[in-house]
């Protein structure tokens, strides 16, 4: 009996054991096929969508490292990312995420595209003499336009006119305005700049008596075809003064611009601060040296300038220098105890005159006769403060004849006067006159100018 006990006892166990173990499983599978069944629901509403978008306004629509599209990503709950479609003027934008979710992101997307700012492009000529003014050194007015305007702003180098340079803007209506009103603002500013140079210049007053026109003989002068100039290139040419000379193939330009007026401020400051007897003695010279820097007058005009000595003599029992105008390029003798100290003040510009040869010609002869010196005067108006239009053509090694100074490459210039209807060239001329031989080898064509109202920086440290 107690056997028998045990054993139902094993078997009624065993088979509670059975019925949770069965239990259990059912619960388990119907829990896995739940989770399937969820799986394949979620999976049967994942969904992919593709929108056009205009490749000018991806860049915008990702923002900077990807903010925006970020953004649209979390508030949408999707992934997007960008194909690329060969030769065409949209990219392929892919939605990846529940049919819900994408419809959120596409019109996300959408209203982005529709509300983008229209960008137009415009043009704006600036003046040639102006666009130095515009772009600054370094770049550093033309980024702070762009900066302020928000604008695209582009200068057409390759382009040929007479006057002005194509600034192209893009950017919307109001960034193009503001752009405009910028630049405009920096012209107008530039060109009042020039006028106050142009009217100091023009009251210059010959610093030597205009050469007689009966002592050269006329040549006439025949006419000449202008040349459309391009702006940007290299050969541009630039205005000067022919401030002295001795012959076509030594003589001194000074640069027509800011450095002209700062010394004619100079020449009238020292005039009068030398003109007074009381400051002169303040400055009196007990030895003077070959390659000192004075203060001299210049007997024609008797104003007072900056000079060098290139060497003292005694003549007639006085002692007298040889100068050398630092800022004309002219030369004087002076007795020595008409010189004086030249105030550290007065050293503050540039000497002015720069050294020069006229290109492309040769004398006819071992040297240039004086009928071709007188020629080469009348052309080039020498001291007489008529501008005129140069451009460098090569560089020759200067010797060093100056006391204490080095020279510099003297460069060679293409000198024309076009004050006139006709332009002239002042090689060609001395050539037709029978005064001078081109070189061989030299561009006859070299005749023709560019008119620019432009100048370059040149400054003489010799």
């Amino acid at each position: 009996m107690r056997t028998f006990t045990k054993t139902l006892t094993l078997v009624l166990g065993l088979s509670a054991f059975g019925f949770t173990s069965y239990m259990l499983y059912l619960f388990l599978k119907k829990e896995e096929e739940d989770d399937l069944l969820e799986g394949y629901v979620h999976k049967t509403n994942f969904k992919t969508m593709e929108i056009k978008v205009p490749k000018n306004v991806v860049r915008s629509l990702i923002g900077r490292n990807g903010s925006n599209i970020k953004q649209v990503e979390e508030q949408s709950n999707t992934k997007i990312n960008f194909k690329d479609r060969v030769d065409e003027e949209d990219k392929i934008c892919i939605i990846r995420g529940t049919a819900d979710s994408c419809n959120v992101a596409y019109h996300l997307i959408q209203d982005f595209i529709v509300n983008q700012p229209v960008l137009e492009t415009e043009d704006l000529w600036i003046p040639i003499a102006c666009v130095k003014n515009v772009i600054g050194r370094g770049g550093e007015k033309i980024n702070e336009i762009r900066s302020l305007s928000g604008s695209k702003l582009t200068l057409v180098e390759d382009e040929k006119g007479v006057t002005a340079k194509r600034m192209v803007i893009k950017g919307t209506r109001e960034q193009i305005n503001v752009a405009r009103s910028l630049i405009e603002e920096v012209v107008e500013q530039s060109q009042l700049c020039q006028q106050v140079i142009h009217e100091s210049l023009s009251k210059r007053e010959p610093r030597l008596p205009a050469r007689s026109p009966e002592v050269v003989k006329k040549v006439e002068t025949p006419k000449y075809e202008k040349i459309t100039p391009v702006p940007g290139q290299p050969d541009n040419q630039f205005e000067v003064y022919v401030s002295a000379m001795e012959n076509p193939s030594k003589f001194w330009l000074q640069i027509v611009g800011p450095k002209a007026t700062e010394l004619d401020c100079l020449v009238e400051e020292m005039t009068e601060y030398y003109g007074k007897l009381d400051n002169r003695a303040q400055h009196v010279l007990d030895e003077i040296n070959n390659g000192d820097l004075v203060a001299a007058v210049f007997q024609y005009d008797n104003k007072w300038y900056r000079a060098e000595v290139l060497e003292t003599k005694y003549k007639s029992d006085e002692k007298v220098a040889k100068l050398y105008y630092v800022d004309y390029g002219d030369t004087d003798y002076l007795p020595c105890k008409d010189l004086y100290e030249l105030r550290t003040d007065f050293l503050r510009l540039h000497f002015q005159a720069i050294e020069c040869f006229l290109a492309r010609i040769d004398p006819v002869g071992e040297k240039w006769s004086e009928e071709a010196i007188d020629r080469f005067e009348e052309l080039s108006h020498v001291a007489q403060w008529t501008k005129l239009s140069a451009r460098i053509n090569g560089y020759s090694i200067k010797e060093k004849t100056r006391a204490k100074r080095e020279g510099s490459p003297v460069p060679g210039i293409d000198l024309y006067n076009v004050s006139n209807e006709q332009d002239v060239d002042v090689a060609q001329e001395l050539v037709k006159g029978g005064f001078a031989i081109f070189k061989k080898g030299s561009d006859l064509r070299s005749s023709s100018r560019t008119t620019s109202t432009s100048n370059i920086s040149v400054a003489s440290s010799t």
